[in-house]
């Protein structure tokens, strides 16, 4: 095990993971209940050419894929693996925060933005748990 990567940093990518399959679950099996979630309005009729069912129905078979992923990572404790995850949730919480901000997604993407940037602190937290307390003498 790499020295930062103990207990605390396994658990909690296995945490994240457990609660990005289910969201995903969530909304390949509900995806009105997954809009209301994530602060989009499901509008009573749909036009022609409108794909947010297929988008959304996408991304949830993505969100179980990864979280699929991350239990994976965490039993396997793949090194590197929680660095990886950290930069990768950082680049889709500013990803997502520049769509919002430019107007190019709506204001909702904030929420999925700080989902992914506490996410990473939540890994780099852990990281320092473990570091922390495998300074400590035994």
């Amino acid at each position: 095990m790499n020295a930062g990567q103990g207990k605390a940093t396994y658990w909690t990518l296995t945490t994240l993971g457990v609660l990005g399959g289910a969201l995903g679950i969530l909304g390949a099996v509900s995806p009105d209940r997954q809009l209301r979630l994530s602060g989009f309005g499901d509008p009573a009729e749909r036009g022609p050419g409108d794909y947010t069912p297929a988008v959304l129905g996408s991304s949830s078979f993505a969100a179980i894929g990864e979280g699929g992923a991350y239990l994976t990572g965490a039993a396997k404790r793949w090194p590197g693996f929680p660095t990886y995850v950290m930069a990768r949730r950082m680049l889709m919480a500013g990803g997502l925060a520049g769509l919002a901000a430019t107007g190019r997604a709506p204001r909702a993407f904030l929420n999925a933005a700080a989902w992914e940037a506490l996410g990473a602190a939540a890994i780099a937290a852990a990281g320092w748990l473990d570091r922390r307390t495998a300074a400590r003498p035994a």
